[in-house]
């Protein structure tokens, strides 16, 4: 669910501050949200026009494998807490 929040987040950002919004862009969140999101680098290369089916269809792809990251490293860092030392 954190994974899928983060770029549920990232996405409403993306439109909230659209090429026709007043709100401007901040670079230094934008940088964040790609940290917290690295499979949104999938948007760099492909490059959707805000809005159309396929901008939402990429942004739900990346959703998925976002939430996918962050279960994995969930599963990875509780099954090395329970291992006995």
């Amino acid at each position: 669910m954190f994974g899928f929040a983060i770029t549920a987040t990232f996405v409403s950002y993306q439109l909230l501050t659209d090429s026709q919004s007043p709100i401007q862009r901040d670079s230094a969140l934008m940088a964040v949200f790609v940290v917290l999101c690295p499979p949104s680098v999938l948007s760099v290369a492909l490059d959707p026009e805000v809005g159309t089916n396929n901008y939402y269809f990429l942004w739900t792809l990346i959703a998925l494998l976002n939430a996918g990251l962050y279960a994995t490293i969930r599963a990875l860092v509780s099954r090395r807490l329970q291992r006995p030392e």
